[in-house]
């Protein structure tokens, strides 16, 4: 498996955004290939592209895509529908429009264009199912265990697995706004335990823990907008939704909600709830272990993306 590091926007407080694209270097491939748009998970404050597992990387790959894994602007320094959303549209516009000569230009690889894909985790669920509101959406889209339905009251709940973690001074809080736009940082957890001397880390836990993690990140109140689940269509691509019942960052039952929203709409639409996989229990996964839960679970979102292109 190959990559490349290219620039997909330039932004006036961010700099250059990159995107890494990851492609088979099998010289005998020579159709044009198609394109899995893969968002990074991350509460749209943290994490980034590395945060894309290498084991749903290898396995698209194989099946013949050029995986693009992109940064986006983190929040608070931006809005989610200012950074993220907006984010999330721009990235499929490059893919579609740019990638292609740039690809072919650099390494040359051909991709087709009208055959693109989108899958993201958790946060980058929702920035997924933002692709398929486009003028020209993807194909399919793929969201494990995303955000969604944002003014639901259950994200004004607070978590009680956070109330033991103590806040930190708002002098070390407000440091994360020190410095320019933000496209990457720390995961929240580094070696099972919080990360709070970073102050983006400290920043987003004090949210979690006192349920204010969207309120936060949308100071006009306008969900709707941001919210890709409060527009759907009967345009919607199909779209694969795959969410664990002990997840404790995301209620599961948002995600049958969509689920049956968009059958409703008659959307192909299919829906796969586990009762032993908790919030990004993929993430770490090693394809080559061979992993029950990956094949069970993992597996069958993947597929969706390879029989719709």
């Amino acid at each position: 498996m190959s990559s490349i590091k290219l620039t997909w926007k330039e932004d006036a407080t961010a700099g250059a955004i990159p995107a890494y694209v990851y492609f088979s270097s099998d010289a005998q491939v020579s159709a044009p290939r198609p394109i899995a748009l893969m968002f990074h998970a991350g509460g749209f404050v943290l994490g980034s592209a590395s945060m894309v597992p290498r084991s749903q990387t290898a396995h698209l790959v194989a099946r013949g895509f050029v995986l693009v894994t992109p940064e986006y602007r983190l929040c608070p320094q931006v809005s989610l529908y200012d950074g993220p959303i907006q984010d999330a549209k721009d990235v499929l516009k490059w893919c579609q429009e740019e990638l292609p000569a740039l690809l072919k230009k650099a390494k040359g690889v051909e991709v087709d264009s009208s055959r693109i894909v989108a899958m993201g985790h958790s946060a980058g669920g929702l920035l997924a199912l933002t692709t398929g509101l486009c003028l020209h959406p993807p194909r399919a889209i793929v969201d494990f265990y995303g955000c969604k339905y944002l003014s639901d009251p259950c994200w004004a709940q607070k978590l009680p697995v956070f109330a033991q973690i103590p806040d930190q001074p708002d002098a070390h809080i407000s440091k994360l706004y020190d410095g320019p736009q933000a496209l990457t940082s720390l995961p929240m957890f580094i070696d099972g335990k919080p990360a709070l001397s970073d102050p983006r880390c400290a920043w987003y836990i004090h949210q979690i823990k006192n349920g204010t993690s969207i309120s936060s990140i949308v100071p006009d109140g306008d969900y709707e907008r941001a919210d890709a689940t409060s527009q759907l269509t009967k345009d919607f691509p199909p779209t694969f939704f795959l969410h664990g019942k002990p997840d404790v960052f995301v209620d599961y039952k948002l995600t049958v909600r969509a689920h049956e929203e968009l059958k409703k709409l008659g959307v192909e639409t299919e829906l796969v709830i586990g009762e032993e996989i908790g919030h990004a229990f993929d993430l770490q996964m090693l394809q080559e272990t061979a992993d029950p839960l990956f094949e069970k679970y993992v597996v069958p979102g993947l597929e969706f993306l390879a029989r719709h292109v």
